[in-house]
């Protein structure tokens, strides 16, 4: 006795269940984790927060801030000229080897993906393999 199956091609199968490319699952992942980056960044003004936001279909989260790099080295960056913080404008700065302080939560500091990701990585895999799930039985 033999069986002939026939199966559609595996990108064919991802696409429908939400797992291609820029698939709503990978939107979904990029969300959550844009999300739950919030809580990690620098909020003195609140500004990093609300810029906080995926791109590419959910493949990257950005902060679209410009001071956004050296907030989360976590270092203090001066002019080369003037050595302030308060630089001219114009003016080059450079990183030094002291360390930004952080408003409001503990949360927040340097490394602000990396220490994320730490905390919820475990978290943010399950809330989007549930995600998948239900749009698969949905």
């Amino acid at each position: 006795m033999s069986m002939i199956l026939k199966t559609k091609p595996l990108q064919t199968i991802y696409k429908s269940l939400g797992l291609g490319e820029q698939g709503k699952v990978q939107q979904f992942l990029g969300k959550t984790v844009a999300d739950n980056l919030k809580e990690y960044v620098s909020h003195k003004s609140g500004t990093q927060e609300t810029s906080t936001y995926p791109i590419n279909g959910g493949k990257q989260v950005i902060i679209n801030v410009p001071y956004a790099r050296f907030q989360a080295e976590g270092k203090v960056m001066v002019g080369v000229k003037s050595r302030s913080a308060y630089a001219r404008r114009g003016e080059r700065k450079v990183v030094i080897n002291k360390n930004l302080r952080y408003h409001s939560s503990k949360l927040r500091g340097a490394h602000p993906f990396e220490r994320m990701k730490a905390d919820k990585r475990d978290k943010i895999l399950m809330q989007t393999a549930n995600y998948a799930r239900r749009l698969d039985n949905g």
